[in-house]
């Protein structure tokens, strides 16, 4: 594993002694944009311009002159100093000198070669003195040493190469494993959000359902409102139906606040599969480089020089924090998921417990219904009952006011029987013949008995003709009630019948 980057700040104290971080702190980096440059870096640019260096001019040296490196005819004796341009053997390439000169790094490179000592023809008288051979021992020792020199060189090259490359092998396999997990976070994340979409175009289409079942018990509610006055009671079908069209509101805000917490965590949802896409789009990144880096060789014709590539870059952050932030983003679309799921858990749920309940709710009306039907239905069948006898009971009473209309004519025939006798005898005797006999007191009794009957039969006559009028009276008052039943029956029994046979089903619900 490579060692943790420090900040810019850790560059200026010690990493051995001083503490990197404040106890109670999170180390966080803050990364910059492409074209921004932090509070303190260099503003002003080299004085070195493209186009600057120019083309090497050739020498030339007279005829049988000896090597450049030994003394030449054209040698001066008062030397040959050169310019001090923006390059040059004493400057690093440019001049990058700025109030913060005082930092070690900014400052132009100036050392003891920077100011010429000796002329170029010293050089090369130099030269011919350093050629002349005065140290061969010496020089034997020296090839022998740097030769070991070089040979312990290069195996720690080779076994420091070796180290770094299984390093780097431990680093894609850190980052393969991560991927891999941040990649399976990712894939959970898209299924989740799409099993919600799903769900939430359920819950949608079971909102829109949901106005089928509340117009079918207002419009039940509104066809009972038809029956006749005798039956416009608040019975259980009638409570049941209010109660119907209660729960369809209550399943409605269900729906509707549900609906809300599904909007806003699909909008999590979407915001969590963003942040994982990126973390997976910045692995992806990183393992390719890595792998890269793994299959290079000394070897290689991809490799070049890149000056000042080893050292710790501004953003980059420690090995804790990255596997902090790689734990910390799994778990963080892992509780966005599972919120989620959760409350997919919850929509179903209110989906079909909603569903069943207005089911029971259904089945408690059409029961409340049936048992109003059937005591419409058993009171309808007793009020015709009632009628046929009512009927017979008239058609009775009505040849009993005909037997007594007889019995009266009968009576009359009799009432003139005796008057007629007490007619002939009262003025048809003569003088003392006109007597109170017993014959005269018999028939002036059966006159009087006679007389008795007829006011008791006429009096007979009357309440049997006030019973039929009663009866009469009541008679329309069972036809009219038989009529209202008939027309509830038609209500309850047909037409609400046929409306109610349209209620959707709790797996209509479900399967939205």
């Amino acid at each position: 594993m490579a060692n943790p980057v420090p900040s810019p700040e850790d560059m200026l104290t010690c990493p051995f002694i001083c503490p990197q971080t404040e106890a109670g702190t999170d180390n966080k980096q803050v990364y910059l944009q492409a074209g921004h440059r932090r509070k303190g870096e260099n503003p002003y640019a080299s004085p070195y311009v493209p186009g600057l260096i120019k083309p090497p001019e050739k020498k030339i040296y007279p005829p049988n002159a000896p090597p450049q490196y030994l003394p030449q005819p054209t040698d001066s004796t008062s030397g040959d100093f050169l310019g001090m341009g923006p390059i040059g053997p004493w400057a690093p390439g440019h001049v990058n000198w700025t109030p913060q000169a005082g930092m070690t790094g900014v400052r132009p490179v100036v050392d003891k070669y920077s100011i010429t000592h000796y002329s170029t023809g010293e050089w090369r008288r130099h030269n011919l003195y350093m050629l002349t051979p005065k140290a061969t021992d010496k020089a034997k020792a020296l090839d022998a040493s740097i030769k070991n020199d070089l040979k312990n060189a290069f195996d720690s090259l080779d076994k420091k190469q070796s180290d770094t490359t299984d390093t780097l092998k431990s680093r894609v396999k850190d980052m393969a494993y991560w991927k891999k997990q941040v990649e399976k976070a990712l894939n959970a994340m898209k299924h989740e959000i799409k099993t919600l979409d799903a769900d939430r175009a359920k819950l949608k289409s079971a909102c829109r359902i949901l106005m089928l079942p509340e117009a079918i018990s207002r419009e039940c509610l509104e066809l009972r409102t038809h029956r006749y006055e005798p039956d416009l009671v608040r019975d259980d079908a009638e409570q049941e139906l209010i109660k119907e069209v209660a729960i369809v509101g209550e399943i409605r805000r269900v729906f509707q606040e549900t609906l809300a917490k599904v909007e806003t965590q699909m909008a999590y949802n979407r915001a969590a599969k963003a942040s994982i896409e990126s973390d997976w789009s910045d692995k992806m990144t990183s393992l390719k480089v890595d792998s890269k880096n793994l299959h290079m060789t000394p070897a290689s014709n991809l490799i070049l020089h890149h000056p000042g590539s080893a050292r710790w870059t501004e953003n980059a952050t420690t090995l804790e924090f990255w596997e902090h932030f790689c734990k910390e983003s799994i778990r963080n679309c892992d509780e966005v998921r599972q919120k989620s799921a959760d409350l997919r858990a919850d929509l179903m749920t209110a989906i079909i417990k909603g569903s069943q309940d207005m089911k029971i709710q259904a089945d408690r009306t059409n029961y409340a219904l049936g048992e109003t039907v059937a005591a419409t239905e058993q009171l309808c069948a007793k009020l015709e009952e009632t009628l046929k006898d009512n009927l017979q009971t008239i058609a009775d009473v009505e040849k009993l006011i005909d037997h007594l209309n007889d019995s009266l004519r009968e009576v009359n025939e009799r009432d003139k029987l005796s008057g007629t006798r007490l007619q002939n005898r009262n003025y048809n005797r003569p003088n003392v013949e006109n007597c109170r006999d017993k014959a005269q007191y018999a028939l002036m009794g059966e006159a009087k008995f006679v007389k008795e009957t007829v006011d008791s039969l006429n009096g007979k006559l009357r309440e049997a003709e006030a019973v039929r009028a009663e009866l009469m009276k009541y008679r329309g008052q069972l036809e009219r009630e038989i009529a209202c039943k008939r027309k509830s029956l038609n209500i309850d029994q047909d037409r609400l019948a046929r409306v109610r046979a349209h209620l959707p089903s709790p797996e209509e619900f479900a399967n939205a």
